[in-house]
């Protein structure tokens, strides 16, 4: 599997701690679909809600659901198109600044068998906030080998974000304590914190807790700062020593593997019964100006965040996510999802788009082995159901292709277009 140097410019924000921009007037909460799972509103326009409430699920196979950040009146529901091209039903919600919030009960944790604390993370809407927003429930319920090693991922590799950095360096006690409680219910022999070499002094904040704290199953693996070493296969190999086949999902093979901000809202869920209804995003890139590390609630508008830092959106591009695997954002209305890891702002450029030449250098980088050229070709014919012959399913949409190409092939459009196709397909069955 094939691993990038490429500049972070982290300098920017990884000093800076975790504070908040305030709440906007509007939020746009989404409830996502996640592999044909179809979103359900459980309130309607014109209903008062409370912050924490819960106001949308999901049915089918990953269920996920969906807590109100905020206390005031649904305004509109609809469907819309988020940033990375699905589809969602977005609750609008007038914000009335009472933060008048339901009550969160108080429960002795400490006792919780492992199917009860399965339980608090399914009602706290707990998904993964590496990027895929996949229920954290579905991925701890074990129905298959015994889990053997639990890593927790903290290899932050793509450039500019510091989101999990500052989880880690600031909020160190809740994650270690949410690590703990996941590993309640997986029992894993083995659980290794995952950190690239850039922030190795994490390791002996780390270490110092742990040892105070009696944990002797948990070691600090210190990774090269390549990209995409946070991604899921690749830090498995990198950690284990492990290449695991496509085919093939972690916890078949005893292994799991959770975003460092998935462990820390699970912290929330249990000890505090909290619901996701925020998120650390960073702010940065060079169009920005001001930079930082936020708390966010999960619907509010991208708007909110350049006002607040006065930023002008006027000839930047906006990213959501990271500058490879992020979402250029076409409306400022855009909400923060439970995904988002940060917002780039990057000065506006203008790509010259040449033919593919064949030099193969997709090939080399991608770090699935797959052809992303073939992608491109298929793409440009709109012949969409010959991609899965190319293992189109199997990409992580990592942009090592694209930022290898000198010919700026547009990859990842062929990539999402074709993904989008085979989905509206497969719904339609």
């Amino acid at each position: 599997m094939s691993m990038m140097q490429i500049g972070s410019m982290k300098n920017k924000t990884k000093a800076m701690g975790i504070t908040s921009l305030g709440e906007p007037p509007v939020f746009y909460v989404p409830l996502t679909r996640y592999f044909g799972s179809n979103p359900e509103p459980l309130v309607s326009v014109g209903e008062n809600v409370f912050k924490y409430q819960l106001i949308g699920n999901t049915s089918g196979s990953f269920t996920l659901k969906t807590h109100s950040p905020v206390s005031g009146v649904v305004c509109d529901i609809r469907e819309s198109i988020l940033a990375d091209h699905t589809k969602a039903v977005i609750i609008q919600i007038k914000n009335d600044f009472r933060e008048t919030a339901v009550d969160l009960p108080f429960q002795d944790h400490e006792t919780l068998s492992p199917e009860a604390l399965l339980a608090c993370i399914d009602e706290a809407g707990v998904a993964g906030q590496g990027g895929a927003q996949f229920p954290a429930v579905v991925k701890y319920r074990g129905h298959g080998p015994k889990i053997n090693t639990f890593i927790i991922n903290g290899a932050e590799c793509a450039p500019y974000l510091t989101a999990d950095y500052a989880i880690m360096a600031e909020r160190t006690e809740p994650l270690l304590k949410g690590i703990q409680i996941v590993n309640r219910i997986l029992k894993a022999e083995n659980v290794i914190i995952a950190i690239e070499k850039q922030n190795e002094e994490l390791k002996q904040l780390f270490m110092t807790l742990l040892q105070k704290k009696g944990e002797v199953n948990c070691r600090i693996a210190v990774l090269p700062d390549t990209y995409p070493q946070g991604s899921e296969l690749q830090l498995i190999r990198s950690v284990t020593g492990v290449e695991l086949p496509r085919s093939l999902r972690p916890s078949d093979a005893g292994m799991v593997v959770s975003n460092v901000g998935t462990v820390y809202a699970i912290h929330e869920a249990v000890v505090h019964r909290k619901p996701v209804i925020s998120r650390i995003v960073t702010v940065s890139g060079e169009g920005a100006g001001r930079y930082g590390n936020f708390e966010v609630r999960i619907g509010t508008p991208v708007s909110h965040l350049l006002e607040k830092l006065d930023i002008a959106p006027d000839g930047k591009t906006l990213v959501l996510g990271g500058p490879m695997m992020g979402k250029p954002v076409q409306e400022l209305a855009t909400p923060i999802t439970k995904g988002s890891g940060g917002l780039l702002v990057l000065p506006e450029r203008t790509v010259r788009r040449e033919n593919c030449i064949s030099c193969g250098y997709c090939i080399e980088v991608c770090p699935m082995r797959l052809m992303p050229m073939k992608y491109a070709e298929l793409h440009r014919k709109g012949k969409y159901a010959a991609m899965e012959k190319y293992s189109l399913s199997s990409c992580i949409e990592c942009a090592a292709c694209e930022y290898s190409c000198p010919s700026r092939v547009p990859l990842m459009e062929s990539i999402q277009v074709g993904k989008n196709r085979l989905q509206e397909k497969a719904d339609a069955r």
